[in-house]
């Protein structure tokens, strides 16, 4: 056990410093399928989440197979989807014919139920069953709209993550001043309240995720920014990154590319810009996935010091 106040946040041996490229909802669509793995193949995208109901996941699934070098991981999906149980094993969760109840913040609420979090167990099981079947072993575990960070969800996470050998957990937590200066002005308030919420579950977040032997980055930037990332963004967070993290830490940039939408298309063009590109190997900044991190090699720091 760390003592109160420390968090597993890994940090390599060798200084240099890290950043990993994630993009959230494989397997939704065809459209955000063919977008992440563009963004894999011609830009910088280093990771991606699984969405085990998503309508393209089967398609998802054969792409991520043939591309060895991208990590993968289990986007949790808990709303605003389809299940992977029928409506009679989690008659909580879902409507009769299987989709999650759309709002984030009416789900959010369910979960102080004690057979609402049973059902979420179940639920949970059935997709990281599904990624197994397909072949897909994850090595990190996120979720859709960060339902995640819901202290009761997040304990049954950690522990059924940890069953499955998976190593990494993401805990938003984005640097204030990044969250302040470079939220999305489109989001009116939100940016203030997520930011807010999830600074105060960070840290006992951070301590169960340790208990079960879940790892997480020192920063994860794009809470603050979702559904507007554009060139612009990622370049200042890579300043910011250049700027303000200590040598080793690996931080994370998460990211919804998405040929369908306007902001999803702006996405993918970011994330394949030689400008991007270019802002990595100047600031020797280097782009890795969560599977080609030595665990062997970790350290354990003072949450203070990242938070």
């Amino acid at each position: 056990m760390v003592a109160l106040g420390q968090c597993p946040v890994f940090k390599p041996m060798n200084a240099e410093k890290f950043v990993i490229i994630a993009a959230d909802d494989l397997g939704r669509s065809t459209s955000t399928t063919r977008a992440i793995i563009e963004a894999h193949d011609r830009g910088i995208v280093t990771a991606a989440s699984m969405m085990a109901g998503g309508d393209a996941f089967q398609e998802a699934a054969r792409e991520v197979l043939e591309r060895s070098k991208l990590s993968l991981g289990l986007h949790v999906t808990l709303c605003d989807g389809r299940a992977i149980l029928p409506h009679a094993s989690i008659p909580d969760l879902v409507d009769p014919h299987g989709f999650f109840i759309k709002s984030p913040a009416m789900t959010w609420l369910s979960f102080g139920k004690a057979r609402v979090i049973s059902q979420v167990e179940m639920e949970v099981k059935a997709q990281f069953d599904l990624l197994e079947a397909a072949g897909v072993h994850p090595c990190y575990i996120d979720s859709h709209h960060h339902l995640h960070m819901h202290p009761c969800v997040f304990e049954v996470l950690c522990r059924l993550a940890s069953e499955k050998g998976v190593e990494w957990i993401r805990i938003p937590h984005e640097p204030a001043h990044v969250a302040f200066r470079l939220r999305s002005r489109l989001r009116g308030a939100m940016p203030f309240i997520e930011w807010a919420v999830f600074r105060v579950l960070c840290t006992n977040n951070m301590r169960t995720a340790e208990q079960y032997g879940l790892h997480c980055a020192a920063k994860v930037y794009g809470l603050s920014r979702t559904g507007n990332i554009d060139e612009q963004y990622l370049l200042a967070v890579l300043n910011d990154i250049d700027d303000q993290t200590k040598d080793n830490y690996i931080n994370e940039i998460f990211t919804h590319p998405d040929l369908a939408s306007a902001t999803g298309i702006r996405e993918l063009q970011a994330l394949t810009s030689v400008a991007v590109s270019d802002r990595l190997q100047s600031l020797g900044i280097r782009c890795i996935g969560y599977k080609e991190i030595s665990l062997d090699e970790k350290i354990f720091c003072a949450a203070k010091e990242i938070l």
